[in-house]
């Protein structure tokens, strides 16, 4: 696991990831503006889906031959760590899963492989890593990189279009404040899965040593033991949260989280607030993920 990290980190450093900034600061401008000028626009569609797409895919260096494909079945994937998704979804997410990692397959054995893929090659290639784990890692990556951004980056939203005086004051004045409270209060993620690593005791039940427990990044980012006003937005200060994990198994895409959404707190105060209330959200509440399934403009 560690020696996995340390092929996949370099991808993810702030340095590596400040470099697409200017480059999703336009895009993400040119979606919001192409949107706003569609009256049936989704702002999950229409704006988060490939913005978050495209963040992962430059960051990964995933080849423009590629990108609209891979986009389709990582699209497909949403929901497929879902304990509970229904036998059709998984079906496809799985389904799309098996192709994403056939496509980068078949393009590194024709000698094509770039960024991540040619990266984790070379560790296998240098038995830093086993192969399987080269073939299956790009996929794992892809996922990821795409649906828990693309989750915080529809709370985001979500939020603005519901509270748009508080967004635009608080996207003027404390944006980045902005990003991890809403990563804190609407907990994208839920919940993450872990193993034991010995016996103990668990709510009173025992458990035994590499049984699989849910952790509950939501009730310890909203403990009402640790925070005065839990499950509401607070501006005035920055607040510690699990949105991104902790410790050795903290998120390494972290830095480009939340470039995403700066990028998009950016895009969206541009946005008049009478506009933003055209919107309403529809949520996906998973248990292991949470975030809009659209943020569609109202009929008029």
């Amino acid at each position: 696991h560690q020696q996995l990290r340390r092929v996949v980190a370099p991808y993810f450093t702030a340095s590596r990831v400040g470099r697409i900034g200017p480059q999703l600061d336009d895009r993400c401008h040119s979606l919001v503006k192409a949107a706003l000028n569609r009256p049936d626009a989704d702002l999950v569609a229409d704006l988060t889906r490939p913005l978050a797409l495209e963040a992962i895919m430059s960051i990964m260096d995933v080849p423009s031959t590629l990108r609209e494909r891979l986009g389709a079945f990582a699209h497909d994937m949403v929901g497929l760590l879902e304990p509970g998704l229904p036998l059709a979804a998984r079906r496809r997410a799985t389904n799309a899963a098996v192709r994403a990692t056939l496509l980068f397959e078949r393009d590194r054995l024709a000698g094509n492989a770039t960024g991540l893929r040619r990266a984790l090659e070379v560790a296998a290639e240098e038995r830093l890593i086993t192969e399987k784990l080269a073939r299956s890692t790009p996929v794992v990556v892809l996922h990821g990189g795409y649906e828990n951004p693309l989750n915080q980056l529809g709370c985001v939203t979500a939020w603005a279009v519901e509270n748009p005086d508080r967004f635009k004051h608080a996207a003027a004045v404390a944006p980045d404040l902005l990003l991890e409270e809403v990563t804190r209060v609407l907990s994208p993620v839920r919940l993450v899965a872990r193993w034991t690593v010995g016996n103990g005791r668990g709510k009173g039940a025992p458990l035994q040593g590499g049984e699989m427990v849910w952790v509950d990044l939501e009730s310890a980012n909203c403990d009402g033991q640790r925070f005065a006003a839990a499950d509401e937005i607070d501006l005035s200060k920055r607040q510690p949260h699990l949105g991104f994990g902790y410790g050795r198994h903290a998120c390494l895409g972290t830095a480009l989280a939340r470039l995403e959404g700066q990028a998009l707190i950016g895009a969206l105060a541009a946005v008049s607030d009478d506009v933003l209330r055209e919107f309403a959200v529809e949520w996906r509440d998973g248990v292991v993920a949470r975030g809009p399934t659209s943020i569609q403009r109202r009929c008029l």
